[in-house]
C-alpha cells in the first residue's frame, strides 16, 4: 500500500474526517495549553466574571457590540428612541452591524456559556477549523497525505497562532479560513468543472466579505488569475491540433472555457460594491438560473454583464486601498488642512517593517524551514499548477517587508504545504528506489513521522511557553465597571488610544479614541491632553470632545442633503477650531488655551482615564503633540526618564539607562558624564484616601526634578514641562487645579478625574 493511497479498508470520506478531527484536536490542544499554565490561583488577577478576560485590545472592540446585541431590549424604553432601534448609544462607534459581535450573540443565544467564556475559547475553535480546507484541497489533488501535515503545521504556525491563541478574540482568527476555502473550491472548479464548487465560491466570497470588509485584496487576486488562465486557456485551445480546424467563436464557447465564463461571473457578483443580501441573492440567482445547461450559449454574455454591475456598484473602488495605512503612509507626519500630524504607523511595532529573517521566524519558526517550504511549494505548483492560486496568501505574507508582521501569517499555509508536499514527495521517492515494498512503506512512515515531528515540536514549543497577559487586570476592570456605574453613557473619557475599547466596553461610555481611531490628527488631542500643562488641557478637552459630537451631527445631516447643499467640514477638529476661533497659526492657538477663552456650550460631562500602565508608552505619546503643526517638524521633546531597577549605592543613586544621582551635589549625571542640577526631590506615595506627597527644594538652578514613587519602586526624572504634565501632576501626585479637575475614582492602577469646565 503506497503513501498516495488514501485508504484500502475504511471509506474515503471517513478517513478524510478522521483526518481533520484529528488535526482540529490538534489545533485545539495546543492552544488550550495557555489555559492549563495560567490556570493558578496566582493569575485569578487575569479572570473577570468567573472567566479569564481577552488577551488583546481590539478584542474590546467586538466585545463592546457583542454586549450592545445582548442588551438590546426593545421593549426597554428608558435607554431612548436610538437605543432601542440599534442597541447602543448614537455615535458610539459600537460595531453592532459587524460580522464577529453578530456571531458571538448567535453563539451566545444558543449556547450555554456566558460573553466572556465565548469571547475567550471563540478563537481556539474558530482557527482551527483551518484545518478543514487545507486536508479537502490535500484531498482534492490526490495529495491527502501533504495536506494533512500541511494542516498540522498551518494551525499552529508562530504568526498565526499569535493572533488567534486562546483569548485573542479577533477576526484574525477565520482570516486564513476563509482564503484557503476560496482557493479549495476554486482550484476544484478549473479541474473538475463541477458547478457546485462555482456556487461554493461565490458565497464564500460573499461571506468572507461580511466577516472581513478588507478581503477585497485577496478575492480580487484570485479572480484575476483565474482570469489569467481562463485568457491561457483560450490561447491554447486555439492553438491545440484538435481544435484548429474549429472557428473563434466555437472554441470561445467549448466547455472547459464556459466553465470558466461561470466562474469569472459568480466571483464578480460576489465581489460587487453591494449590500450583503444582494450579492448573495445574486450568486444564488446566478447560479440556478444563468447557469442552466440552455444557457450556455450566452455565458460569455453573463461574463460581461457581471463585469458591467461588479463596475457599476463600485467593487473596483476599494480594492487597492485596503492596505494604504501600512504601505503608502510611511511618512514622518500626515498633512491635514495644511497642518501637519504625527504619523501613528511609526509607532505601531506590526506596522514596523522586517527582514526575511523575521518572517521566516514569524511563520515556520526557522530560516532553514521556510526555504525549503519554498522549494516544496514550487515543486507542488509544478505538479499541480492550480495551486498557484495561493500566491496571492504568500505575496500577502511577504508583504510584511512594509505592511508589519501582522501579514506573516497569511503565508503560513502556504508554507505549510510547500514543507507538507516536500515531506510527500521525499516519502514517494523512498518507496520508489527500495525494492522491498514492505521496507520502503516502513521507511517511508518512518521518515514522515520523524520529520513531521521534527517540524512540529518548536511550533508545540511555542505553544507551550506563550505567556501573553490578559490586557487588564482584575482591579483595573474593578475600577472602570464602578467608574461606569456612575456616569453618563453620553459621557467622554479621554484617556490614550490603547485603552479606548476596554474603556467603551467596561464603562459603557464614549472615547476620542481607540484602536481603531487614532489617526495623527485626532491624536493630537489627547496627546495634548496628558502631556501639557492642566489649564491648556482642560480647555483643548472641552473643545475637542464638543466639536467630535458637532462633527458626527454634521455629517448625519449631510447624509440627507445633495451634494450641492452638504456642509464642507475641516477634515479635522483643530483646524476646524482654528477657523471658528480666528487662528491661522497653530502655535498662537496653542499659546491661547493656556489662558481662559470661550468654550463651547457643555452637552456632556468628561472625564480623564489615567492608567499606572501608561507609564512605559508616555514618551511615545508625547510624540504626537510636541510638534509644530505648520511645519510639521517636532520640538523638543520633554524629558521622561523611568527607572524601575534603581540602585542606592551610598552617596549614589544608579539609574536606568547609564544615569545616575549624585546625592550630595544634587546632580543627574548622564552617560557622557553631563552632570545637571536637581530642582528638587518628591516622594509620592498611593494610601487609601489618596496619594501623599512631599517636596523638597533641592536647587534653585535646577532644570529636573527626582520623583520617587514608592507605591511603584520607581524613580521618574522629568524636566519641568514634564513636571507639570497633566499625567504626572494628576496621577502620580495628585497636584490637581480644584477648579479644573475632581477626582471621582482611583487606585494604584489608575485614576478618574472629571473635567469642572
Amino acid at each position: 500500500m503506497g503513501f498516495s493511497n488514501n485508504s484500502a479498508k475504511v471509506s474515503k470520506n471517513l478517513y478524510i474526517f478522521a483526518l481533520i478531527f484529528f488535526a482540529f484536536i490538534f489545533s485545539s490542544f495546543v492552544r488550550l495549553t495557555w489555559v492549563y499554565q495560567m490556570d493558578t490561583s496566582d493569575n485569578d488577577r487575569m479572570r473577570w466574571n468567573g472567566e479569564f478576560m481577552v488577551t488583546t485590545n481590539d478584542s474590546y472592540y467586538w466585545a463592546e457590540g457583542a454586549r450592545d446585541l445582548i442588551l438590546c431590549d426593545k421593549a426597554n424604553t428608558g435607554k431612548g428612541e436610538y437605543y432601542q432601534e440599534n442597541c447602543h448609544q448614537e455615535f458610539d462607534l459600537s460595531p453592532v452591524g459587524e460580522s464577529l459581535p453578530q456571531l458571538t450573540y448567535l453563539l451566545y443565544k444558543i449556547l450555554p456559556f456566558s460573553l466572556e467564556t465565548i469571547m475567550f475559547y471563540l478563537p481556539v475553535f474558530g482557527a482551527s477549523l483551518v484545518v478543514i480546507p487545507i486536508i479537502l484541497i490535500g484531498r482534492g489533488f490526490n495529495l491527502t497525505l501533504a495536506g494533512f501535515i500541511a494542516a498540522l503545521i498551518a494551525s499552529i504556525g508562530v504568526s498565526y497562532y499569535s493572533r488567534s491563541v486562546v483569548g485573542y478574540y479577533d477576526t484574525d482568527m477565520l482570516n486564513i479560513l476563509f482564503p484557503m476555502l476560496l482557493v479549495w473550491s476554486i482550484s476544484l472548479a478549473l479541474k473538475t468543472k463541477e458547478k457546485k464548487y462555482l456556487l461554493l465560491s461565490g458565497l464564500e466570497i460573499v461571506v468572507y466579505r461580511w466577516w472581513y470588509p478588507q478581503s477585497y485584496s485577496l478575492e480580487f487576486s484570485f479572480f484575476g488569475l483565474v482570469a489569467i488562465y481562463t485568457i491561457y486557456m483560450l490561447i491554447v485551445e486555439n492553438r491545440s491540433v484538435q481544435n484548429r480546424k474549429l472557428k473563434i467563436s466555437e472554441i470561445f464557447f467549448l466547455k472547459q472555457n464556459v466553465s470558466n465564463y461561470h466562474l469569472l461571473s459568480i466571483m464578480l457578483i460576489g465581489m460587487m460594491g453591494a449590500p450583503f443580501i444582494v450579492r448573495f441573492i445574486g450568486v444564488i440567482a446566478l447560479y440556478f438560473i444563468a447557469f442552466r445547461k440552455e444557457f450556455e450559449k450566452f455565458a460569455l454574455y453573463i461574463l460581461i454583464v457581471s463585469i458591467a454591475a461588479f463596475f457599476i456598484t463600485g467593487g473596483i473602488n476599494p480594492i487597492l486601498d485596503q492596505l494604504n495605512n501600512y504601505i503608502f503612509q510611511r511618512d514622518g507626519t500626515i498633512a491635514a488642512e495644511e497642518l501637519h500630524f504625527f504619523s501613528v504607523t511609526q509607532t505601531i511595532v506590526e506596522a514596523q517593517t522586517v527582514t526575511i529573517s523575521d518572517i521566516a521566524n514569524r511563520v515556520i519558526g526557522s530560516k532553514f524551514l521556510f526555504a525549503i517550504a519554498i522549494g516544496g511549494y514550487g515543486l507542488l505548483c509544478l505538479r499541480q499548477p492550480a495551486m498557484l492560486l495561493m500566491l496571492p496568501l504568500l505575496g500577502l505574507g511577504i508583504m510584511s517587508f512594509k505592511g508589519g508582521l501582522r501579514f506573516a501569517m497569511y503565508a503560513t499555509p502556504v508554507i505549510a504545504f510547500g514543507i507538507g508536499f516536500f515531506i510527500f514527495r521525499c516519502a514517494e521517492l523512498l518507496q520508489k528506489y527500495i525494492e522491498n515494498k514492505k521496507i520502503a512503506f516502513v521507511s517511508a512512515a518512518i521518515f514522515v513521522f520523524a520529520a513531521t515531528i521534527y517540524i512540529l515540536n518548536p511550533l508545540v514549543e511555542n505553544g507551550w511557553n506563550y505567556r501573553t497577559g490578559t490586557v487588564f487586570t482584575q482591579d483595573e476592570v474593578r475600577l472602570i465597571e464602578d467608574f461606569g456605574k456612575n456616569v453618563n453613557r453620553e459621557d467622554y473619557v479621554i484617556t490614550w488610544w490603547d485603552y479606548g475599547y476596554p474603556i467603551r466596553y467596561y464603562a459603557d461610555v464614549k472615547t476620542l479614541v481607540d484602536g481603531g481611531k487614532h489617526s495623527g490628527d485626532v491624536n493630537f488631542a489627547p496627546s495634548f491632553i496628558l502631556s501639557h500643562d492642566q489649564k491648556s488641557a482642560a480647555n483643548l478637552a472641552r473643545l475637542d470632545v464638543e466639536y467630535t459630537e458637532n462633527r458626527f451631527l454634521a455629517e448625519k445631516t449631510n447624509q440627507s442633503k445633495s451634494k450641492e447643499d452638504k456642509t464642507q467640514l475641516p477634515s479635522n477638529n483643530i483646524a476646524w477650531i482654528m477657523k471658528e476661533y480666528g487662528f491661522k497659526d497653530s502655535n498662537n492657538f496653542i499659546a491661547s488655551l493656556k489662558k481662559d477663552i470661550n468654550l463651547p456650550n457643555k452637552t456632556r460631562d468628561i472625564y480623564l482615564y489615567l492608567p499606572f500602565r501608561m507609564i512605559d508608552i508616555y514618551p511615545t505619546i508625547m510624540r504626537f503633540s510636541y510638534l509644530d503643526l505648520m511645519s510639521g517638524k517636532s520640538i523638543r521633546q520633554p524629558f521622561f526618564l523611568v527607572s524601575k531597577g534603581a540602585k542606592d549605592m551610598g552617596n549614589t543613586l544608579n539609574l536606568e539607562q547609564g544615569f545616575f544621582i549624585d546625592k550630595q551635589q544634587a546632580l543627574l549625571v548622564a552617560p557622557n558624564k553631563q552632570a545637571y542640577p536637581l530642582r528638587r526631590l518628591v516622594h509620592a506615595e498611593y494610601q487609601q484616601g489618596g496619594s501623599k506627597t512631599s517636596i523638597n527644594e533641592l536647587r534653585y538652578d535646577g532644570i529636573y526634578t527626582l520623583i520617587n514613587l514608592q507605591t511603584y519602586g520607581i524613580f521618574l526624572v522629568v524636566d519641568e514641562a514634564m513636571y507639570n504634565s497633566v499625567y504626572v501632576q494628576l496621577f502620580y501626585l495628585e497636584q490637581y487645579d480644584r477648579d479644573l479637575f475632581e477626582l471621582v475614582a482611583a487606585n494604584p492602577y489608575g485614576k478618574f478625574f472629571k473635567l469642572k469646565i
